[in-house]
């Protein structure tokens, strides 16, 4: 027997010089196909190269093709004699007056934060925001320094109205922005052009095809730019100052369920976030985004709604499975959870029958399904007072893709939660965190701020001194600004139900001692 020295047979000997070649001539023949591709888009690559170069196709942060303005209004006056900007008084009805020195002192380290209400501090006030809270800490981090942190935080605002805040603030010698916004993207009456409704295969590749500075020039160079003032063809133009779907009669009537509408919403969140980077880094202004908190454990969906085709049958069936399992809940609480996990299985757009199902899963343990549970009720909200998925997913890629520094508020005082899930162990309602929360917020931006080397503390344990300037400041209020801040509470609760131009009748209680302690 002849022995070929590798233990093979002389078939399996001639088999391998055979299977090499074909290996061979597969990799040569992979090999040349990328060769052609990149030489494909060698043409595309060196035209992109030459835009960047020659600043053909840049993004025109001057302009919101998705929605224009009847007016805008500068959000800050100068004062009679010149010596400071003021919170214009035209503007008070959605924002808090503040101000700061027309003349920057030397010394002055000057911060924007740009928000809605939960960085005006509601329900209460910018004394006890994370805004002043942040002020406070650095004074007590670096006294030697002048430190002003200017609160715009606009009540209902989004982010389409806060950009023309942000530009506005260009021109004030900022040393930082910070953005904390989300929450209010839906809640204005804004339709969209029925030309930037793209399919689901299509929206991906027009989306990343934006991104080529080449695209945007031939796009430039085809379409005129509009004038300055005039507002684009087919762009809705929004009224002057903030009128929610929640202001108007009917409230919650006004919320219906639109798919294409919402990822419209998202389209222009995200378009906003990256003209607001495309605006500091241009004026040379660094920028934090902050993503909010979101009430998932002890906030009801505000509307839910059914999908067009369950039929109504289903529809009554399914509220009484929510019914019985509510029920079963204390005594039999499997059963009432096998109940529920039907209920979303068939029925899954219904946001109240995931709260619940999430409410269950708390109750038995299980934090990682109710987290998902919970934050599935907020998604199917038909009202989204609270930040979606995607809205959330939006902000972090944006943070990801130009490496923008971001803080995650909602992480942040979800350590402070049972399970990791945000309730009402730090905010005060839907939303708003509590006195505790701006607290912990303001003591996070700091501490960024000094890993980054804008400030420089004297100390290395500064944090407990700064959360007990933090503490005596609140204590040092007066009990009406307490009282303003309970019936402030309960007019949110009335317009976040929908019931907005209803009269508050409840009489107030009387401010005592106790009430600075509540909110913690």
């Amino acid at each position: 027997m002849t022995s070929t020295g590798t233990g093979d047979s002389p078939a399996e000997s001639r088999e391998k010089p055979a299977r090499c070649s074909k290996v061979r001539t597969a990799t040569r023949w992979l090999g040349f196909r990328v060769g052609a591709l990149l030489l494909g888009c060698l043409p595309l690559l060196m035209t992109e190269l030459f835009c960047r170069m020659a600043g053909w196709g840049q993004v025109d942060f001057s302009v919101d093709p998705f929605v224009g303005f009847a007016s805008l209004q500068p959000l800050f006056q100068r004062s009679a004699d010149g010596l400071i900007y003021q919170t214009s008084q035209t503007r008070l009805g959605f924002f808090r007056s503040d101000s700061f020195a027309a003349q920057k002192p030397a010394d002055e380290f000057r911060i924007f934060v740009f928000g809605g209400s939960t960085v005006q501090g509601n329900p209460f006030s910018i004394e006890t925001s994370f805004p002043e809270f942040l002020r406070l800490t650095l004074q007590s981090m670096d006294p030697t320094r002048r430190w002003e942190v200017v609160n715009c935080g606009g009540v209902s605002y989004a982010t389409y109205r806060l950009l023309p805040v942000m530009e506005e603030c260009l021109q004030y010698q900022p040393d930082l922005f910070i953005f904390c916004e989300g929450q209010n993207e839906f809640l204005e009456d804004v339709t969209y052009s029925d030309s930037r409704r793209l399919s689901p295969i299509v929206a991906p590749m027009v989306s990343a095809a934006g991104h080529l500075q080449v695209v945007r020039a031939i796009v430039n160079a085809c379409v005129p730019a509009p004038e300055s003032g005039v507002p684009m063809k087919d762009r809705p133009t929004l009224s002057t100052e903030v009128r929610t779907l929640l202001d108007q009669s009917g409230g919650l009537e006004h919320f219906q369920r639109d798919d294409g509408h919402a990822k419209q919403v998202v389209r222009h969140f995200q378009y906003n976030l990256e003209r607001m980077i495309g605006l500091c880094r241009h004026e040379d202004v660094p920028l934090l985004l902050i993503q909010p908190p979101v009430n998932l454990c002890d906030c009801p969906p505000f509307k839910s709604a059914f999908a067009a085709e369950t039929p109504p049958d289903v529809q009554q069936r399914t509220l009484q499975s929510l019914q019985q399992a509510s029920a079963l809940s204390a005594s039999q609480p499997q059963q009432a959870l096998t109940m529920l996990q039907k209920v979303v299985s068939e029925e899954p757009r219904f946001a109240m029958g995931w709260y619940e199902l999430g409410q269950l899963q708390l109750t038995l343990g299980d934090h990682q399904a109710a987290l998902q549970s919970l934050q599935r009720a907020v998604d199917e909200d038909i009202c989204p007072l609270r930040m979606t998925t995607p809205l959330r997913r939006a902000m972090q890629q944006v943070v990801s893709r130009l490496q923008v520094p971001f803080l995650n508020a909602h992480d942040l005082l979800a350590q402070r939660c049972i399970g990791g899930i945000v309730g009402e162990q730090v905010l005060v309602d839907h939303v708003h965190p509590s006195f505790r929360g701006h607290e912990d917020i303001a003591i996070a931006i700091a501490a960024w701020m000094a890993r980054e080397g804008f400030v420089h503390s004297q100390t290395s344990d500064w944090q407990e001194p700064a959360r007990k300037i933090c503490r005596d400041t609140v204590q040092s209020l007066d009990d009406s600004y307490f009282l303003r801040g309970r019936r402030a509470l309960r007019a949110l609760q009335q317009w976040a139900a929908g019931r907005a131009l209803e009269p508050d009748l409840a009489e107030p209680e009387p401010a005592s001692a106790n009430d600075k302690d509540v909110p913690r």
